[in-house]
C-alpha cells in the first residue's frame, strides 16, 4: 500500500466519523494534516515514477556501455590471443633483429636452440641471456 493509499483510507476513517470541523477544534487540525499528507503522498508517488524512469534509462545506458566494452575490448583480446596466456599454450617474445632491427616473434624452441633465423633480412643470430647493462663478466 502506497503512501498516498494509506492517507486515503485515513481520509475515509475521518469522513466516516462524521466529525464537524466548524464544531471542533480538533477535527479542524485533523483535517489540515490529512490535506498536508495528501500532498506529501502525491509528491513522493511522483519522485517514485521519476526514479523508476531514471532506473530505465540508467539500465539502457549501462547496455550501450557494456556492448561498447565488449566491442572495444574483445578486439585486444583476440588480438593478444597470439601471444599464450598462460593455460599452457606456447609463449612467444618479442626481440628486434640485430641485422635489420624487425621485431620477430620467438617461441621456446627458438630460445632453447639458442638461434634464430630472421624471416625479413635471412640473417641468424644467436640468442644471449647476458644483462646487456652488464656487458661481458671479466675474469
Amino acid at each position: 500500500m502506497t503512501i498516498s493509499e494509506k492517507v486515503a483510507y485515513i481520509q475515509g476513517m475521518f469522513v466516516g466519523m462524521e466529525l464537524d470541523k466548524s464544531e471542533m477544534k480538533v477535527a479542524r487540525v485533523l483535517s489540515e494534516v490529512l490535506d498536508v499528507l495528501q500532498e506529501v503522498g502525491q509528491q513522493l508517488d511522483g519522485m517514485d515514477a521519476a526514479m523508476d524512469q531514471f532506473d530505465e534509462e540508467l539500465d539502457t545506458l549501462g547496455d550501450a556501455v557494456a556492448d561498447l566494452e565488449e566491442a572495444v575490448f574483445d578486439d585486444e583480446d583476440e588480438e593478444d590471443g597470439d601471444f599464450g596466456d598462460g593455460d599452457g599454450e606456447e609463449d612467444f617474445f618479442e626481440i628486434p633483429c640485430p641485422t635489420c632491427g624487425e621485431d620477430l616473434l620467438v617461441d621456446d624452441e627458438a630460445l632453447a636452440a639458442g638461434v634464430v633465423d630472421c624471416p625479413v633480412c635471412g640473417g641468424k643470430f644467436a640468442l644471449s641471456f647476458e644483462d646487456e647493462e652488464d656487458g661481458p663478466e671479466e675474469g
